[in-house]
This record gives structure tokens, C-alpha cells and sequence, in this order.
């Protein structure tokens, strides 16, 4: 079988594998994954806190309803006319009177509680949206500075996917299949020689049985890393 086009296929290929690899390493694209995973989890946050914000205004305002219907009681307990009263019923509205004075006092308690939770909420929305902010401007700056990376690359880019092009109507079309199963794997360089009885990939030692197998087929997969063997 004759490998050699597949072989200078992947030379000009592995031109622009490492360019891949250089865009993919870049200080600029890391980053802008790092930003945009910031802004993702400042959004998430700033939602889940509007949610507890609502629920603690809810929770306020039910307060403050409970408080006004015990103001009411008092103000009607402090109208009656204790002329007409016996001293029983008297003493009744009094302790009704202390009782829903203590409840005053407790919801007091529980809506400057709630106050305060609020206001913590609040602030650490605010710096959540201030994260969100400098997140994006961030990320802007990266995006833009990362856009000119792969604008320099991309004449290079072209010129070798055009030479690759060419190269694939003289390539054997299974042997193409099979290298651009693996290079969309990740698995490069996919062919590889033998070296001194070990796959010149992953430097496995080939079984003798497989070596045979290769001298008569031209080509073996390696049963440790997936490439494709191949004999000078």
C-alpha cells in the first residue's frame, strides 16, 4: 500500500495543526473563557438574589400587615369604655393589650432582622453586577485582542487548507477517512513509523505477530494509542 501521499498530507496538515494548537493555547482565548464564566455565574447569582430580595420584601410587607391588624386591636381596646366594663372583662383587655404589644415588639425584631438581610443583599448585588460589568469589558478587550490573533493566522490558514485540498484527490480515500476520524479526535500525528520495533507515536513495543501483519498490509493500528502504523 502506498502511504506516501497521506504521509505528506499530514506534513502540510501538521502546519496547521500547530497553528491550531497556538490559537487553542492562547493567553487571550483562556481568558475570555474564564470571563465569559464569570459573567454566566455573576447572572446566575444576581437572579437567584433578585429572587431572595422579592421573597424578603414579601416577608416585610407580610410583617407589616400582621403589625397593623395588632395596632387596630389596641386602638380598639384603648376606645372601650371601661365605665361599662366589669373588672374581669377590664383585666381581660389589658392582658389582650400586653400580649399584642409583645407581638409588636417581636415583629419589630423580625422586620429589623429582614431589614438588615436586605441591605447585605442588596450590596452583594451590586458588587455582583459591578463583577458582571468589569467581566464583560474584560472580555471585550480579550475578544478583540484574541480576533486579531486568529486575523494574522488566517492567511496561513487558507493558504495551507487550499494545499491540503489539493493533496486529498491524490490520497487513497479510506486512508483519508481513517486520518481525519482521528484528527478530529485529537490523535496527532496519525501516522506514524516504525521505530526499532516500537510505534513511533506512543513508543509501545509492537507484538512480533503484529510486525508480520504490517510487513504484509503496509499499514497496522497501534493497539495502544490508535495510530496508524506504517513501514519505511
Amino acid at each position: 500500500m502506498d502511504i506516501k501521499k497521506i504521509v505528506e498530507y499530514q506534513r502540510v496538515d501538521s502546519k496547521l495543526f500547530q497553528i491550531e494548537r497556538q490559537l487553542s493555547q492562547s493567553v487571550n482565548k483562556q481568558k475570555c473563557a474564564q470571563l465569559s464564566s464569570i459573567a454566566r455565574d455573576s447572572q446566575v447569582k444576581s437572579a437567584k438574589l433578585e429572587e431572595q430580595a422579592a421573597q424578603i420584601a414579601k416577608e416585610i410587607q407580610d410583617l407589616f400587615r400582621i403589625a397593623d391588624q395588632n395596632k387596630l386591636k389596641i386602638k380598639e381596646i384603648l376606645a372601650q369604655d371601661v365605665e361599662k366594663m366589669s373588672a374581669e372583662q377590664i383585666d381581660s383587655s389589658l392582658a389582650l393589650r400586653e400580649k399584642l404589644m409583645q407581638n409588636l415588639a417581636i415583629l419589630d425584631k423580625k422586620a429589623t432582622k429582614l431589614a438588615e438581610l436586605a441591605n447585605a443583599v442588596l450590596s452583594d448585588f451590586n458588587k455582583t453586577k459591578v463583577n458582571y460589568k468589569n467581566a464583560g469589558e474584560k472580555y471585550k478587550e480579550c475578544k478583540e485582542a484574541y480576533d486579531k490573533e486568529v486575523a494574522a493566522m488566517t492567511p496561513k490558514i487558507q493558504e495551507l487548507q487550499s494545499e491540503l485540498k489539493k493533496l486529498a484527490n491524490e490520497v487513497d480515500p479510506k486512508l483519508l477517512e481513517e486520518y481525519n476520524k482521528r484528527r478530529h479526535d485529537r490523535i496527532f500525528p496519525v501516522f506514524v513509523s516504525l521505530n526499532d520495533k516500537c510505534c513511533g507515536g506512543c513508543h509501545m513495543e509492537v507484538p512480533a505477530s503484529s510486525i508480520s501483519k504490517l510487513k504484509k498490509e503496509g499499514i497496522l493500528v497501534c493497539e495502544n494509542c490508535r495510530r496508524i502504523i506504517y513501514n519505511d
